[in-house]
């Protein structure tokens, strides 16, 4: 299998001419494109693992609808999207914005304008696929904690001393201590206020309930 590539960007939209300008500008700065005629094309060639951006022709989703960011959402598909659009108006601008559009660009376009928007849409690609790594990291280093130790993680992060804990979940002040320096050394965490941040990047910072 060959290796995704550094980097791709999509461009969907009928207008053929669009297509070949923007093939042209953009692979002048060793950038990879890939052009679809519509969102169908677009959704059957997309590639997760690629690193990459969606230059979107604004007509492929209709001027009120904006139908195909809802449409990417439902299909799992984050990439950032640059929306690019002839006589448009603010009121569209502003509804493509709220519906997740990173970008709005109107034709005729300036060049370099263009180009710094693609750079900045792979950037924010860059840095969320970094986050996702990043959570699903975490997610894995929690599911190697025994039930045991998550209890006692959700109580740490909630402020409890040892002892406090101990008395929480009946068990001996040391044998509490062995759990916290498990938990320390499967999270990978060096310091208390690491640990923290870790629960919060995965959304486990809440009271351990032992009814629950």
């Amino acid at each position: 299998m060959n290796p995704p590539p550094t980097s791709i960007v999509y461009i969907v939209g009928a207008d053929s001419a669009l297509h070949d300008a923007l093939r042209d500008l953009l692979e002048s700065v060793g950038l990879r494109t890939l052009a679809c005629a519509n969102l169908e094309a677009f959704l059957a060639a997309y590639q997760s693992d690629w690193p990459g951006c969606l230059l979107l022709d604004a007509r492929v989703s209709g001027r009120d609808d904006l139908g195909a960011q809802r449409r990417l959402r439902e299909q799992g598909i984050d990439a950032p999207v640059i929306m690019i659009a002839g006589h448009a108006d603010v009121a569209m601008a502003v509804t493509a914005l709220r519906q997740g559009v990173l970008d709005f660009i109107e034709k005729p376009f300036n060049d370099q304008i263009l180009l710094d928007g693609v750079h900045h849409a792979l950037a924010v690609d860059a840095t969320r696929r970094r986050a996702r790594a990043q959570y699903q990291e975490l997610l894995r280093r929690f599911d190697t904690l025994t039930a045991r130790e998550q209890g006692v993680l959700r109580w740490v992060v909630a402020g409890l001393s040892n002892r406090e804990i101990a008395e929480t979940l009946s068990l001996s002040r040391k044998t509490v201590e062995i759990h916290r320096a498990r938990v320390m050394r499967k999270m990978e965490a060096d310091t208390l206020s690491q640990l923290i941040q870790m629960t919060v990047a995965i959304g486990i910072l809440k009271l351990y309930d032992p009814d629950a």
